[in-house]
């Protein structure tokens, strides 16, 4: 499942997110802002670089398995975000308790991309 827009408001970078994480490109050309009360979770384009940030998430199901839940690109060109909440419904209220995996990076081709995860208990 693709989302290009759950919000078309730019949240970051004001807020109180509980992790950040960068592409690894030498422009840092994609930042995710991850909130976790509210399961909000931002991907902004932060280079002028010609390609779309994007943010893959995922859930743990069993010890090293993954199901994406869904990706958010931030198709606008520098400076624009996309942002998906708990309060959107479906795929985007993460359950409790669970790891959540985020991947962050450029074009449609994983380029520059950065995982992580963390313990979805807010």
């Amino acid at each position: 499942m693709t989302a290009t827009s759950a919000s078309a408001t730019v949240d970051p970078p004001g807020g109180s997110w509980d992790h950040t994480w960068t592409t690894t490109d030498a422009n840092k050309g994609g930042t995710v802002y991850v909130e976790e009360n509210g399961d909000v979770v931002s991907v902004c384009d932060t280079a002028a670089d010609g390609l779309s940030a994007r943010v893959k998430i995922s859930v743990e199901q069993t010890p090293n398995t993954w199901s994406e839940r869904y990706t958010l690109v931030a198709s606008g060109g520098l400076g624009s975000c996309a942002t998906a909440r708990a309060s959107d419904g479906g795929s985007h209220n993460l359950p409790e308790g669970s790891s959540i995996g985020v991947t962050v990076y450029l074009g449609p081709d994983f380029q520059h991309d950065s995982t992580h995860s963390y313990l979805n208990d807010h």
